[in-house]
């Protein structure tokens, strides 16, 4: 069984950084796939918690055999949205998948994806990546791509976030010890 993985993201610039985020994950057999996202983040606080939890409520229908369709169903879930919240524009989201076979990455909204390596966070994909699209839901699901490296934790980066002091990223990300 490959090891566990994860999906981070920092947290946006203002007063709730962490408005309309989620992270979570799904496990079946041999597959993993891990997410994180940002929706309805230009929201009022209470209307980002409510669209995070509708976008937690449909990833949590998550079924797959392999790392392709694990992706495939997070994007059909992600499809099953209200109207009201694939409509505003600002969502970005990454998904993680690994199996037996390897690891694929599929996102939108962001403009850079990074991998943990031994020596640090390095790109996991290089600019003009079919992985970088401006935010919002996406018409068609996008098509899975392997990082340029591997690693078992991702890191997404929305347009206008800069990539977080290494000593401070977990913080940054919401992420604690």
């Amino acid at each position: 069984m490959p090891d566990a993985i994860e999906v981070w993201m920092p947290g946006s610039p203002g007063r709730w950084p962490f408005a309309g985020h989620v992270r979570g994950s799904w496990e079946g057999g041999a597959i993993r796939l891990a997410w994180a996202g940002r929706i309805a983040w230009s929201a009022l606080p209470e209307d980002a918690f409510e669209a995070a939890e509708a976008l937690r409520d449909v990833l949590a229908t998550v079924r797959g055999d392999g790392r392709f369709a694990a992706i495939t169903s997070a994007w059909a879930a992600v499809d099953t949205l209200a109207e009201k919240w694939k409509s505003r524009g600002d969502l970005s989201l990454l998904f993680a998948a690994v199996d037996p076979a390897g690891i694929v990455l599929s996102s939108t909204g962001l403009e850079a994806v990074w991998v943990e390596g031994h020596s640090g966070w390095v790109a996991a994909a290089l600019s003009g990546s079919p992985l970088f699209t401006e935010p919002g839901a996406p018409e068609r699901a996008p098509v899975p791509q392997p990082p340029l490296r591997p690693g078992l934790r991702f890191l997404g980066l929305p347009p206008g976030i800069a990539l977080p002091k290494p000593t401070e990223m977990a913080l940054a990300c919401g992420v604690r010890p």
